[in-house]
C-alpha cells in the first residue's frame, strides 16, 4: 500500500473488529515468472481469491490464529502452508510453486470403457439439472479486479470514425458503458466489492462498491464496474460452471472431443488432464475465404470427488480460467476465475528490430489512416525502447468468492 495512506491504514485498522487481518504476497513460479491468477484458498473458511497478472494476491478480514493455506496455479504443484495471523497483523507471504510433473495416465477403466475422467464429466452433465433444482439459496460476497495494459497504444490508432462502430458493437452485447470507460480510461485499473443471494431463481446483488481504483472516477462510472454482469457472471453462478454454452463441451461431445493428455496427484488425489479442441469456422463476407479459429481447454478432472476441479481455456487471445469446489452433495461451484485478453508480449530489445522492418514495408498502397497509425505506433515504439519498457497489451479480470450460506435439498 502507498506510504501516504499509512497513517489512514494505521487508524483505520485500530478501528476494526478483532478479525481484521490481512494476508498478502505473490505467487511465483520456480523460473521466477508470476503465476498469474494463481488460487490462494484456505479451506477452513472455504474462502479464497485469484492473484492478479502479476502473482499478487490479497485476502481481508481474516480470523487471527493458524490457518493452512492452499497455494496452486493451473501447471504447478499445489501448495499448503500453515500460516499465524496477530491481531491486527499484515502478514506479507510470498510462494514459489514448482512445476507439475505429468504421470502416465492411469489404467483404471469404468464398466462402459471409458476412462474414469470421461465418466466424470458424463456424470457432472447428467447431474446438472438435477443439481441445479436441488440449490435452494445462496449468499456470497464477490470481488474482483479488472486491468487495462498498454492499451492507450491501441487506442490510439483507432480512427474516430471507427469509435462509434465499436461502442454500436459493444452495446449490442450490454457492455456500452464498460467499452465507453476503456475508451476514458485505457489504463484503468480497479477492485470491486458486492454481495450476492440467490433464492427461487432470483438474483439479488448488495452493497456494490469500488474499493480501489487508480482513476477518480464518477458515481456513474464506479457504477458501470459493479453493476453490468457481463463484466462478471450473468445471473447464477452455478451456469458459469455447466451452462449450455460452457466452453468446454456439450454433454453429447464429451466422448468423441475430450483426449486424455496424463494425470498427476495433487493432495493425495488423483487428477486426470483432458485437453477439448473447438474448432470456429468464419466465412468472410467480402470473399470465400474461410478463417478457422482454435481454442483448446485443458479440463484437470479429480476422479474420487465426482467433479472438476479446474478449467483453462487457451485461444487465439483470450484465456480464462476456472476452479470450483464441492460445497456439499456433490454440487460443484467456482470460487475464483480470471478472463483475459492478451497479445503477444513485445521485448524492448526487439523493438528496433520491428521498427526496422516496418520502415522496409511498401506503403504506397495505404490509406491514410493505416499511415497516421504506422506513424503514432512508430513513435510509442522508439519511446518504450528508450525507456527499456516491453508492451504487453491485455485486458483482464478475475473473480473470487466467498460463500457465507448455502442450501441445497
Amino acid at each position: 500500500m502507498k506510504s501516504a495512506f499509512f497513517a489512514i491504514i494505521v487508524a483505520a485498522i485500530s478501528c476494526l473488529p478483532l478479525s481484521a487481518q490481512t494476508l498478502k504476497g505473490v505467487v511465483m513460479q520456480n523460473d521466477s515468472t508470476p503465476c498469474s491468477f494463481a488460487t490462494v484458498y484456505i479451506p477452513s473458511l472455504n474462502r479464497g481469491t485469484a492473484a492478479n497478472q502479476e502473482g499478487e494476491y490479497e485476502l481481508d478480514d481474516l480470523p487471527t490464529g493458524t490457518l493452512t493455506v492452499e497455494y496452486s496455479c493451473m501447471g504447478q504443484q499445489s501448495l499448503q502452508k500453515e500460516l499465524t495471523l496477530t491481531q491486527g497483523q499484515v502478514l506479507v507471504n510470498n510462494e514459489t510453486l514448482q512445476e507439475a510433473l505429468l504421470m502416465l495416465p492411469p489404467s483404471i477403466i469404468t464398466p462402459n470403457g471409458e476412462s474414469p475422467s470421461h465418466y466424470v464429466l458424463r456424470h457432472v452433465w447428467d447431474q446438472a439439472d438435477i443439481n441445479r433444482k436441488r440449490i435452494q439459496k445462496w449468499d456470497a460476497e464477490l470481488k474482483y479486479s479488472v486491468g487495462l495494459n498498454d492499451f492507450d497504444l491501441f487506442l490510439n490508432v483507432i480512427p474516430k470514425k471507427y469509435v462509434f462502430a465499436f461502442k454500436a458493437a459493444a452495446a449490442v452485447v450490454g457492455m456500452r458503458k464498460f467499452i465507453t470507460l476503456i475508451f476514458d480510461y485505457p489504463d484503468l485499473k480497479a477492485k470491486v466489492s458486492l454481495n450476492r443471494s440467490y433464492q427461487m431463481g432470483k438474483i439479488k446483488d448488495t452493497d456494490c462498491r469500488v474499493t480501489e481504483c487508480n482513476r477518480n472516477l464518477s458515481d456513474s462510472e464506479k457504477e458501470t464496474l459493479y453493476k453490468n454482469n457481463r463484466l462478471l457472471i450473468e445471473g447464477n453462478i452455478f451456469d458459469d460452471i455447466y451452462g449450455s454454452d460452457c466452453a468446454w463441451g456439450r454433454k453429447g461431445s464429451l466422448r468423441d472431443s475430450l483426449v486424455l493428455t496424463g494425470s498427476y496427484e495433487m493432495d493425495g488425489k488423483v487428477i486426470d488432464v483432458l485437453e477439448y479442441t473447438r474448432v470456429t469456422k468464419y466465412k468472410s463476407v467480402k470473399n470465400d475465404s474461410v478463417k478457422i479459429v482454435k481454442r483448446t481447454t485443458s479440463i484437470h478432472v479429480v476422479e474420487d470427488a465426482w467433479g472438476i476441479l479446474k478449467i483453462e481455456t487457451k485461444g487465439t487471445a483470450v484465456n480464462s480460467l476456472r476452479e470450483c469446489r464441492d460445497l456439499g452433495g456433490g454440487i460443484y461451484m467456482p470460487i475464483s476465475a480470471s478472463n483475459s485478453l492478451e497479445s503477444k508480449t513485445i521485448k524492448s530489445e526487439e523493438i528496433p528490430d520491428r521498427i526496422k522492418k516496418a520502415e522496409e514495408t511498401d506503403k504506397s498502397k495505404w490509406s491514410k489512416d493505416q499511415k497516421r497509425a504506422y506513424s503514432i505506433i512508430s513513435d510509442e515504439l522508439r519511446k518504450r525502447h528508450q525507456q527499456g519498457r516491453d508492451i504487453h497489451m491485455n485486458v483482464y479480470m478475475s473473480y473470487s468468492i466467498r460463500y457465507n450460506g448455502f442450501e441445497y435439498k
